[in-house]
Formats: C-alpha cells, sequence, structure tokens
C-alpha cells in the first residue's frame, strides 16, 4: 500500500494557510499533518510528526523561515524543504539554497510548486 506524503505547513498567514489546505485537499497522495505559524512553531511540529515535505515561508514571527531551516538541516538532512515566500529576491533565494532549502518558490508562481509537489510525489512512490 503506497503512503501520502506528509506535508507540515509553515506560514504565519492565515489567508496562505487557508488557501493551501484546500489545494492539499484535492491532491491525491498528499496529507496535511501539521500547520503551524512561526518557526518555533514549526520545529516542534516537525520534531513530531516527521514529514517527507515541509513548505516553509520565510518572513515570521518568533524564528523566521531561513533561522528555522539552519536549525532543521542541523537535524535532518532527510526532509524536502521548499521555501515558499512572496519574496522573489535572488540573494534570497540563493540564502536559502545555500541554507539548505531543496527549492525556492515565490508564492506568486504557484504552478511551481504543484510541479514541484507532483515531481516529489513521483519520487516517493517510486
Amino acid at each position: 500500500m503506497l503512503k501520502d506524503l506528509k506535508i507540515v505547513l509553515v506560514d504565519d498567514s492565515p489567508s496562505i494557510q487557508e488557501f493551501i489546505k484546500r489545494f492539499l485537499l484535492r491532491v491525491k497522495g498528499c496529507k496535511l499533518v501539521g500547520v503551524a505559524s512561526d518557526g518555533e512553531e514549526a520545529l516542534i511540529m516537525i520534531r513530531m510528526l516527521h514529514p517527507h515535505l515541509v513548505l516553509l515561508d520565510v518572513s515570521m514571527p518568533v524564528k523566521n523561515g531561513i533561522e528555522a531551516l539552519r536549525e532543521l538541516r542541523e537535524e535532518n538532512s532527510e526532509v524536502v524543504i521548499i521555501m515558499f515566500t512572496a519574496d522573489s529576491c535572488p540573494r534570497l533565494k540563493q540564502a536559502c539554497l545555500t541554507a539548505g532549502a531543496n527549492y525556492f518558490v515565490c508564492k506568486t508562481d504557484f504552478q511551481d510548486l504543484v510541479n514541484i509537489i507532483a515531481e516529489l510525489q513521483r519520487d516517493f512512490i517510486a
């Protein structure tokens, strides 16, 4: 039996959270197992839930996405991390990838996120 791709969403925007939740409900083989609103909450949730994929915003309160990303990478090299942010600055993208993100997607390029999730599902099933 195939397992679902377990996903944790980390974003402080309730509207983004709702949008992504609705999207993932329609994607067969994906299961949203947790939603966090800041980097500190995300780290606790990820440690408990062991997701396959983390959608991680950059700009958040308490602990930002890059700080959380660095801490995650120190602990877990296998989880796939997609930095999902409104800021498409090339320097920010490079900083995220250097810190250990697998992907960097601007929120306005939602189709990129859809394509990456489809690719990850194929790899996960294989």
